[in-house]
């Protein structure tokens, strides 16, 4: 099917610099069917040619024959002579379609172009050997899983990798990006075994009353660990986590009793003061507005003003002070094991005042070594400027330099 509902293209005559940000504001607002200011983005000609109403029908048009609209899944970027084109992947029900945004010199939408997805397909990172290792089925508690095993015999190395927040698959992929099938597999090109699982939640509906990180993250984690230090091909088993399985990490280690920790982005503090600090960056770039309401939610939270069984901002009270009483710091300081942090220099989610902490906290620790990559943003890939929720669609790949250190680190 090929759905062609409108495209406008002006010349102009000047180069200008990238507008990602109005581009992917642009989107939001007709996703949301905020129309209105849909229109009041777009240049003079378009306005004409386009009313409300038309740009009310299209989007209904496009829902009668998809379903309804789900996401916004990646997008790439392009220039026709002196315009930019922003290639929006946008998932609906039934079928994934492409919207084509041009953009002239003044930031404004000059064109509006709906047509077939072509899909976002995986391609495996240069510095992937897909010759170096097999890739075989694993089951971890019920839940479907992957294992990337390096050739030879071993024994080799081994990495389970914990989630991030959220119902991620064993990918954890995150937009057109799989971060954990990149560091499987760049491990695993370098002769380390890597286990990664669907997290619970990407299979099971969960109720949020209960629901705690124990359940969620914890007990698969713990399982995973197991069932690598029972096979006779691994030497020694390794936690790597990102952001919340970064967090949780230490304390999975710890009762696992598996060799070491890798963490990639861990915070350091509560998940209300982090959702705090993100909401702000993100309101001091046009990202997100009225956030005052949620601030005062936040702030009850740290009170404990709510009952543990409420849902509060899509979980449960009870998730939050669960997940506020583990203290990682504090866990991390008493493990003997070897530990590794890595930190990106762009990452407004976990920023550099959780880096502050770790690295005041375990600076006297001989078992510690800290890396911060300065132009990786919180899934470690790479950009310039402040980074935004809007990098993350883009299709890119775990820094090299993140795999060399892990490597490093694991097999000197």
């Amino acid at each position: 099917m090929r759905i062609t509902i409108f495209f406008i293209v002006l010349l102009g005559v000047m180069v200008f610099g990238a507008f990602e940000q109005e581009a992917y504001l642009f989107v939001q607002r007709l996703t949301s069917e905020d129309f209105e200011t849909a229109l009041s983005m777009c240049t003079d000609q378009v306005r004409k040619q386009l009313s409300l109403q038309n740009l009310s029908s299209i989007w209904n048009s496009l829902k009668s024959q998809l379903g309804g609209f789900k996401e916004i899944v990646a997008y790439e970027k392009t220039t026709q002579g002196e315009y930019e084109i922003y290639i929006f992947t946008l998932r609906f029900e039934k079928e994934d379609i492409s919207a084509l945004i041009t953009i002239d010199k003044e930031g404004k939408v000059a064109g509006l172009f709906f047509t077939q997805s072509a899909g976002a397909k995986y391609e495996p990172p240069d510095y992937a050997n897909l010759e170096s290792f097999e890739e075989k089925d694993i089951s971890v508690n019920g839940l479907p899983g992957k294992i990337t095993i390096p050739e030879g015999k071993g024994p080799f190395p081994a990495v389970v990798l914990v989630h991030g927040s959220g119902p991620n698959d064993m990918d954890e992929t995150i937009g057109p990006n799989k971060i954990f099938r990149d560091i499987a597999y760049g491990l695993s090109s370098n002769g380390i075994l890597v286990l990664r699982y669907h997290k619970r939640t990407f299979v099971e509906k969960m109720d949020p009353t209960s629901l705690t990180v124990e359940e969620e993250v914890i007990k698969d984690a713990l399982e995973a660990v197991r069932i690598l230090k029972q096979r006779e091909d691994v030497s020694r088993v390794y936690v790597l986590g990102h952001s919340l399985g970064a967090m949780l990490a230490p304390e999975i280690a710890e009762r696992s009793k598996a060799d070491g920790v890798i963490m990639i982005a861990p915070p350091a503090r509560p998940l209300e003061d982090l959702m705090e600090d993100q909401l702000k960056y993100l309101q001091s770039l046009g990202l997100a507005d009225n956030i005052e309401e949620t601030l005062k939610i936040l702030e009850k939270l740290r009170k404990k003003e709510f009952p543990p069984d409420e849902i509060v901002l899509g979980v449960s009270a009870k998730y939050f002070y669960d997940l506020r009483e583990r203290q990682p710091v504090l866990t991390a300081k008493r493990l003997s094991v070897p530990m590794l942090l890595i930190f990106g220099g762009r990452d407004y989610q976990v920023s550099e005042k959780d880096q502050e902490i770790w690295t005041k906290e375990l600076s006297d620790k001989e078992n510690v070594k800290i890396v911060v990559f300065e132009d990786l943003n919180h899934l470690m890939m790479t950009g310039e400027g402040k980074s935004t929720p809007v990098e993350y669609m883009k299709k890119e790949h775990v820094d090299k330099r993140v795999i060399d250190a892990i490597v490093e680190w694991m097999v000197k």
